[in-house]
């Protein structure tokens, strides 16, 4: 039962992290990692691996991605989760759709991104660790 329960605990930090996105709440969304946590991100599966290490920093991080956007849409797909006492690691999928405005137009670029994350349960809560984001497809167009 304990493991469903984590599960469970770990899913809805996922999705948290994804509403938190789209409502614009970068702190809240950097309040999800360890004081340490780490973010590393790549475009494309061979594209070079850049790193943030910090809650403040990350949440900076987020707000310049997110707050910019005049809409910010994620749809989480399937999360495969492996437990290892107050540890966890796990596999997430998302598209991520940002809409802002360029040169008087509105673009729309949506993201195909896995997620590769570690989580730790620090007094009953679970944390990312560290979390390697790797936008797997981007595609920008007008809206």
């Amino acid at each position: 039962m304990k493991e469903i329960e984590d599960k469970l605990m770990i899913r809805e930090l996922v999705d948290t992290f994804a509403n938190l996105a789209d409502e614009k709440k970068a702190k809240e969304q950097g309040d999800l990692f360890l004081e340490d946590g780490v973010l590393e991100f790549q475009m494309g599966l061979d594209g070079e691996i850049q790193n943030i290490k910090g809650r403040d920093v990350l949440s900076k991080a987020f707000a310049a991605t997110i707050d910019p956007c005049k809409a910010v849409y994620h749809i989480n797909g399937q999360l495969n989760i492996q437990l290892n006492g107050e540890e966890a690691t796990g596999i997430s999928y998302c598209q991520a759709t940002l809409v802002s405005e360029e040169n008087g137009k509105d673009i729309v670029t949506v993201n195909s991104v896995r997620y590769h994350d570690t989580y730790a349960k620090v007094d009953g809560r679970w944390y990312i660790k560290k979390r390697r984001t790797t936008f797997v497809i981007t595609e920008k167009r007008e809206l």
